[in-house]
Order: C-alpha cells, then sequence, then structure tokens
C-alpha cells in the first residue's frame, strides 16, 4: 500500500475513535451536537480521500471519493463555528456573535457544494487527476477563502480565551483547541500550495494528529467536562478548612482556611499528608476502610497555637472518569461549638434531672397525638406505676387516670386529657385539684407547648397538695370560728346582763312567795328557760373557742340521764338506744356543759356510723376501766389518767375504721362526720385533756367502733360555811360592806337586793370614777368590790388597776359576760383575794365566790 494510503488509513482510525469516543461520553448540551458534527465531517472527508486513493483508475469511484471529500470540508468549518461559540460560552469568554456569522456561512457552503455537484458540467470547481495534486477552479479557492477563513477566526477566539482567562487548566485546553485546528488546516494548505506537488495528500495526516491531541486532553484536561470549575475557584471562599490529597497521599491542594489552621507555611504541595495529620489529629487514618468509599469520623484536634477542636473529618474519594481514583478530598467541619452546646446540654439535663428529683412533682408530656413522650418517676408513683409502663400503655392512658380518681376531676381537666389529635387542644392552660382513692389530694396544672422544631405537645404536672388543702381549710375554719367568736363575744356581754335581769328578779320572786304557792312552778320554768339561754351562749362560745368554764362536781349517770332527751331527738328512729348506767358512782370535777357536749358528740358519732341501716347504741358508765372490745383491730388512746377513775363507754355496730383512718382521726377537720353537731373529735379530745382525763377508740372495720372517756375520781367538800340554802352565816356578812360598781342599774338594784336579804350593806356605782371616789371615801371599812369589767368610760380593768393601788389588800370579784374576759390575767393578780364570776349567776353561785374572799379579811 502506498504510503499515503497508509497515513489515510491512520487518519481514519484515528478518527472513527475518537468520534465513537465522543459519542459515547456524549459531551454538555451546549457542544452537542456540534463536537459529533465536527468530526463526522472529518472522518467522512478521510473515507472519500481513501477511496479516491485506492480507485483512482476507476473515475466513478473517485469522483464519489472526491465529493465526499469536499462535502466533509464543507461541513467541518461550520461544526467548527457552532462547537467554538458554545465552548467559549461556557468558558465565559466569548467576546464575538457568533450567532449571526453562523447561517451566513451555511449558506455559502450549501452554494459552493452544489457547484461541487454539478463540476462535472462546468469544470469551475476543479479538474481531478489521478495520483496527483488536482487542478483548482475559481470555485474551489472561493471554497478554501470562506472556510479558511472561518476557522482562523475560531482559532483566534480560543487563542483570545486562553490568554485572558484565570484558570490555568482552561488556559490549556484553548491551546490544544487551536492546535488541533491548526495542525490539518497548514497540512491542507502546504499540500494546496507548495511548489512542490506532494505524492500524496497530507490532511488526512493532519486530522489524525489533531484527534491524538484531542484524546490526550480528554484524558489528561479534562477536555470535555465543560462544567468543571478549578478547585481555587470554589474552595477558596469554602468555610470548612479542604485538603486535596493525591492517591499516593500526597497534598495536591488546601483552601486558605486549611492553611489557617494548620499554620501559614505547612500545608507545602507534595507533603505527606499522613505526617501532618498525625501531629494533629494522633488517632486519624486515611486507610479507607472495607465496603466504604465515604466515611466521617470525630477528633480531637490540636491546632498549632495549641487550642484543642472538636472536628469531623468527612473523607470522600476524587474519582477521574470511569471510576478511577484520582485521589482524597478532606473536609475538616469544626464541632467544637456544637459538642461545647451538647455538653451545655447535657449539663442542662443532668440539672433538670436533679430538680427533678428534688422537688418530687409528677411531670408527663404528651405528644399532639396523645403518646406519652416523657414521664418521671414522681408521676409514675402516684398512680403506682413505672414510667416505662406508663409510656407502654399507649392511648388509653387519659382514660385509665380518669378512673383512677376517687372523684371525677373539674370539668376543665376532663376536657383536656385526650387521647387523639382531634381531642388535642393547643390553647388551654388550666389548673384544678383531683382526689385521690388514698385520700390524697393533687394540684393538677396543664398547659400546651409548642416548640421552635415542630414539637407539639402538652405538659401535666402534679403537686401532693394535701397537707396544703387540710392547711387551708384548717385556716378557713380557724377564721370561720374567730368571726363566730367575734360575733359570740359582741352579744354574749349584753345577752348575759338581760339574762341576769331576768334571773336575778325571778329568784327575788320566789324568794318573797311561800314555798307552797303556785306561781313557783312558772317562776321556776322563767328560772329554768333563763339558765338555759346562758348555756346557749356558753356552747355558742365554746363552738368558737371563746369560753372558760367553771368546773364543779359531777356525777357522769346523772349528767348522761339529762341529756337523754336530747339525744332521742337527735338520733334516728332506725337506731336503738340502750342504757347501762351504775348509779352512785364517784364525782368527776369538770364542766358540765362540755362534757354533755363531749356526750352528744360521741352519740352522734356513733350514730352516723350507723347510717340509714337498723343499729344499736350501747352507752356504759362505771368505776374503774372499761372493758376492752373484743377483736378489735385496731385501737387508740389519748391523754392519760391514773388512779382511781370512772368510764363513759359508747358502742355501735356500725361501719368500723381502717388503722389508716383511726391514724387521721384526731387531725383536725378530717373528718365531717361533726359537721353541724358541736365539736370535732379533736376539740372532743382537748375538753377530755383540759379534764385531766383519756379518750379510748377501738375500732373492726365492718363490725363497729367503741368511744371511751375516762376521767379521775376528783371530789371537792361543799364549803363548811354555807348553809343549807346556799346563805352564809349571820356572823360572816354582819357589819361587811360591799361596792357594786355596773352600768346596768337593774343589776345593780338585783344585787343590793339580794345582798340586803343575806344581810350584807351595800353601795353602788354607775361607773369607774364613781367607784374610785367611794372606795377612797369609804376607806379600809369596805370589805369588797364587785366589778362589772366591761363599762363606758374607765373601764372595769382600769379601775381594778386604780383600785389595788388605794387599797392593795382589798377583795374584788370581776363580773362580766364576756367568758373571754375571764382569761385576761392582770398584772398583781391574786387568786386568795381576786374572784371572778360569769353573768348571769344566782345568789347561791355569789356567795359561794364571796365565801373564801372574806374569810382571809378580817370584819
Amino acid at each position: 500500500m502506498p504510503q499515503w494510503q497508509t497515513a489515510t488509513a491512520i487518519g481514519i482510525a484515528f478518527l472513527v475513535a475518537l468520534t465513537t469516543h465522543v459519542f459515547y461520553r456524549r459531551p454538555p448540551t451546549a457542544l452537542w451536537p456540534a463536537l459529533p458534527l465536527v468530526f463526522s465531517s472529518a472522518l467522512v472527508f478521510s473515507i472519500g480521500d481513501l477511496l479516491a486513493g485506492i480507485w483512482s483508475d476507476n473515475p466513478p469511484i473517485r469522483w464519489a471519493g472526491m465529493l465526499m471529500v469536499y462535502t466533509g470540508l464543507l461541513s467541518i468549518a461550520p461544526g467548527w463555528w457552532l462547537f467554538t461559540r458554545g465552548f467559549s460560552k461556557m468558558m465565559g469568554y466569548r467576546k464575538v456573535a457568533f450567532r449571526s456569522g453562523l447561517p451566513i456561512l451555511v449558506a455559502i457552503n450549501i452554494l459552493l457544494w452544489i457547484g461541487l455537484l454539478t463540476n462535472p458540467w462546468h469544470g469551475q470547481f476543479l479538474e481531478v487527476r489521478a495520483l496527483t495534486r488536482s487542478e483548482y477552479g475559481p470555485l474551489w479557492y472561493a471554497t478554501a477563502s470562506v472556510n479558511y477563513g472561518a476557522l482562523v477566526m475560531a482559532m483566534i477566539v480560543h487563542a483570545r480565551g486562553g490568554r485572558f482567562v484565570q484558570d490555568p487548566t482552561i488556559r490549556s485546553q484553548t491551546h490544544f483547541l487551536v492546535a488541533a485546528v491548526a495542525i490539518p488546516m497548514l497540512m491542507n494548505m502546504a499540500y494546496v500550495f507548495s511548489p512542490v506537488v506532494f505524492s500524496y495528500d497530507p490532511t488526512a495526516l493532519g486530522y489524525a494528529l489533531s484527534c491524538a491531541l484531542f484524546l490526550f486532553a480528554v484524558e489528561r484536561r479534562d477536555l470535555f467536562v465543560l462544567e468543571r470549575v478549578s478547585l481555587p475557584s470554589v474552595l477558596d471562599h469554602d468555610a470548612d478548612p479542604i485538603l486535596i490529597v493525591s492517591p499516593h497521599r500526597q497534598l495536591i491542594y488546601a483552601n486558605p482556611n486549611a492553611e489557617r489552621l494548620f499554620g501559614e507555611g505547612v500545608l507545602m504541595p507534595g507533603a505527606p499528608v499522613g505526617d501532618l495529620l498525625e501531629r494533629a489529629v494522633p488517632n486519624f487514618s486515611l486507610v479507607k476502610p472495607k465496603r466504604r468509599r465515604d466515611w466521617a469520623e470525630e477528633h480531637r484536634f490540636t491546632s498549632v497555637s495549641g487550642r484543642e477542636h472538636w472536628v469531623v473529618i468527612d473523607v470522600s474519594v476524587v474519582q477521574k472518569s470511569r471510576g478511577v481514583e484520582a485521589g482524597l478530598c478532606l473536609r475538616i467541619r469544626d464541632r467544637t461549638a456544637l459538642r461545647e452546646a451538647q455538653n451545655e446540654a447535657e449539663e442542662h439535663f443532668a440539672l433538670l434531672e436533679a430538680l427533678d428529683f428534688a422537688i418530687g412533682e409528677g411531670i408527663l408530656v404528651q405528644e399532639r397525638s396523645g403518646k406519652v413522650r416523657y414521664v418521671n418517676e414522681a408521676f409514675a408513683r402516684i398512680w403506682g406505676m413505672t414510667p416505662q409502663r406508663m409510656i407502654d400503655f399507649g392511648r388509653g392512658l387519659d382514660k385509665y387516670l380518669e378512673s383512677a380518681l376517687a372523684e371525677p376531676s373539674s370539668r376543665a381537666i376532663r376536657q383536656l386529657l385526650y387521647g387523639s389529635v382531634e381531642q388535642f387542644d393547643a390553647v388551654s392552660r388550666e389548673k384544678s385539684d383531683v382526689t385521690l382513692f388514698d385520700g390524697r389530694v393533687y394540684e393538677v396544672t396543664t398547659l400546651p407547648i409548642q416548640t421552635d422544631a415542630g414539637f407539639s405537645g402538652r405538659a401535666w404536672r402534679m403537686s401532693d397538695v394535701t397537707q396544703a388543702r387540710r392547711e387551708s381549710q384548717a385556716m378557713i375554719q380557724s377564721q370561720k370560728l374567730e368571726g363566730l367568736g367575734i360575733l359570740a363575744g359582741g352579744i354574749a356581754h349584753d345577752f348575759n346582763n338581760l339574762l341576769m335581769t331576768v334571773l336575778g328578779n325571778t329568784e327575788i320572786a320566789r324568794g318573797g312567795l311561800e314555798p307552797d304557792s303556785e306561781l313557783q312552778y312558772p317562776l321556776a320554768d322563767v328560772e329554768a328557760a333563763a339558765k338555759s339561754a346562758s348555756e346557749l351562749t356558753s356552747q355558742l362560745l365554746s363552738y368558737a373557742g371563746k369560753t372558760t368554764f367553771m368546773k364543779e362536781s359531777v356525777d357522769l349517770s346523772v349528767l348522761l340521764r339529762d341529756v337523754t332527751s336530747l339525744m332521742s331527738v337527735s338520733i334516728p328512729k332506725n337506731i336503738d338506744v340502750k342504757l347501762s348506767l351504775q348509779d352512785g358512782i364517784p364525782l368527776v370535777h369538770g364542766g358540765p356543759a362540755q362534757l354533755r357536749q363531749v356526750m352528744m358528740n360521741l352519740v352522734s358519732n356513733a350514730a352516723d356510723a350507723i347510717g340509714e341501716r337498723d343499729g344499736k347504741i350501747v352507752i356504759d358508765t362505771g368505776l374503774g376501766r372499761p372493758d376492752r372490745m373484743v377483736g378489735a383491730d385496731a385501737s387508740v388512746e389519748h391523754g392519760e389518767v391514773s388512779g382511781d377513775v370512772v368510764y363513759l363507754t359508747v358502742r355501735d355496730n356500725g361501719a368500723g375504721m381502717s388503722a389508716a383512718t383511726l391514724d387521721k382521726i384526731f387531725d383536725p377537720f378530717f373528718t365531717t362526720k361533726f359537721a353541724g353537731r358541736g365539736l370535732g373529735l379533736a376539740a372532743t379530745r382537748g375538753i377530755l385533756e383540759s379534764h385531766d382525763g383519756l379518750l379510748r377508740i377501738e375500732t373492726t372495720l365492718g363490725v363497729g367502733s367503741a368511744f371511751s372517756m375516762l376521767l379521775p375520781v376528783r371530789v371537792l367538800a361543799s364549803p363548811a360555811t354555807l348553809g343549807v340554802d346556799g346563805i352564809l352565816d349571820s356572823s360572816e356578812v354582819l357589819d361587811r360592806r360591799v361596792l357594786i360598781v355596773d352600768d346596768e342599774e337593774a343589776i345593780r338594784k338585783i344585787l343590793t337586793k339580794r345582798l340586803t336579804n343575806v344581810g350584807f350593806e351595800v353601795d353602788t356605782a354607775s361607773n369607774g370614777e364613781e367607784a374610785l371616789g367611794i372606795v377612797a371615801g369609804i376607806g379600809p371599812a369596805l370589805d369588797l368590790v364587785i366589778l362589772d369589767i366591761t363599762m363606758p368610760g374607765l373601764s372595769g380593768i382600769e379601775t381594778w388597776t386604780q383600785i389595788r393601788e388605794i387599797q392593795p389588800e382589798l377583795p374584788i370579784i370581776m363580773s362580766s359576760g364576756h367568758p373571754e374576759e375571764a382569761l385576761e390575767r392582770l398584772d398583781g393578780w391574786d387568786d386568795v383575794r381576786d374572784g371572778f364570776i360569769q353573768k348571769p349567776y344566782l345568789t347561791k353561785a355569789l356567795l359561794a365566790t364571796i365565801e373564801p374572799l372574806l374569810k382571809v379579811r378580817p370584819s
């Protein structure tokens, strides 16, 4: 085969290979179809040149080959023009508008191609000669001028772009493009215009050299990777330090942030990256894990300044074409702030956990769907569950908690209990109390939660307020009692003064009648009514906690019989009351009214325990200690008593009590059994303690209870100087002078009448100032003063103080209808020469008070 055929064959081989490569790698849209068109045109040229050379002695084939040669030649220039426009636009250096020139070039080449087709008839394009250079006509020169000019302009565009672009890779690519166009064009021009006629056309060989340049640029310069950008233009401004490492783990590139991190002058191109990282990150390795292309690890990084950072090193493989590894990209992400935030969050969580444990309040957080997101130990413990069980319970937890309450929660809380998204309320905030079956009271607070992260739900807080609510109720009750005491105290003085008038005049009237007079009976009823009214006032003040009481000798059996009629009214008909009272038991020293109240309270309590069913109450009195309740499950005693005692026991066959209830039965306001019936058990115990007594309670749940009060035997002898009718002996009152000081004229008259009848010489004063004048005027001849505490002007307390300054040894009896004032002890109070009597009172009680005071004052 001649040499020119060999050269042509080589060119064809390169062109075919490159064209196949182009079609396989399909360039970006901007270069499609320009690039395939250029190489296809060159391939057509080379094939036509091969045909014309091999079959040069066959005119038809030779002409067909020449037609292919010039068809390819006329297509190369427009295709390259189109390629240049797209490539320069992609690379950003196009300065010439190519859009208007391409249609003109295509139109001219079409006309010239028509001239080529018609050449056999007019011969103006060329004259083909075998085995030598053809003879060129005017149309051929026109073709050469137009297409050479287009290719030269394209080369100028690439050369100019390569001069001004900053990226050295793009600059290198433009040089390859200029050379790839220049080589075949120069060889074609040398063949056409050389004075020495070549034996073959080297244009195809020029195309072969261009193909070699293209293949080299594709593999080594990423010629057709037109979207690529240079590393510095992208990575120099990246916020993270970045290293590009070769397959041999040598540094190729480091951005400015990496240089600042490692230190200036440390990251030199070609430096072994392993040594650099070993100093800063000892535990890091560039050895790729098996079956992983990319990986990331967190490490402690020490910078050149000695500061420690927490970093995440992301390692990714950099690939060339067809999966060939070109190196590694190391992105170093600073996670110091994140790690510090995590540590701070962990500290906050630990603090919240400690606070959660310390405050002991129950906390539960629900998601919008009703699912439990968080629950602490305290919340779960309230309901007798574990936190995990509450979390696993699911959406039915709201119904379970509601059913576990002793009484329904408030309507607002029930509305906010939800188990689905449809029931969720993202607005309402509520606070309410709920009561459990064991009596504990919890304050429930619920509020919605909305976070920026998108979490939506509701938080529930439960605080044990059992003691606080009891104390609050106790305070409310105390305030009620205080208000009642103020009211009772306000009316006690005036009401008792009125009763004093009624009782005194009744007593005087009865004293002036014969014992068998018919008027004795109605007057006795009036006197009894006045005493009952006085006792009602005393009971009212007793309930309000504003009373003192005078102790006297009391027979429990007799006292109980006195309240039998009252018990029959207050106890339901379904309850049978049996009395087993011992007669003649020793007397006790106490307040009859207070002991009657205790009896009524115990009986009423027994009736409450029986309820509406049929039952029985047995009341016993006796000397000594009562028998224990048979089979009692629980018992308790309050108080101490020694020596001889008498007892009163109230037994019932009611509901009984549990040990837990018995432990709390004496807590103030724990039970409401005595509501509206006088004192509670706490007050009952207090009364018995004031009597130096003992209260015993025995009970069996479902069987009944027994309440026993034990009081010491303490009989007081009657005054020896009193006669059988309660009147002092005349020797005790002879020439005794008494001053009565009271602002009520009726009381002064009654006392004057009473004491005069007994034998006293009586003086009266209506106020403190008048009394002081009389005391000073009479002097030592005055034996006794009966002084009302509450008076207008100079009060009884002030009067008492000034009398003591005048006559320190003068006996004074303070009198008042307000029992609370009896509790006030004055400076210098002496039980030997000072006494107190509460209105209203009879002559017998007054004389009993006067008698011990006169004994210590000689007449």
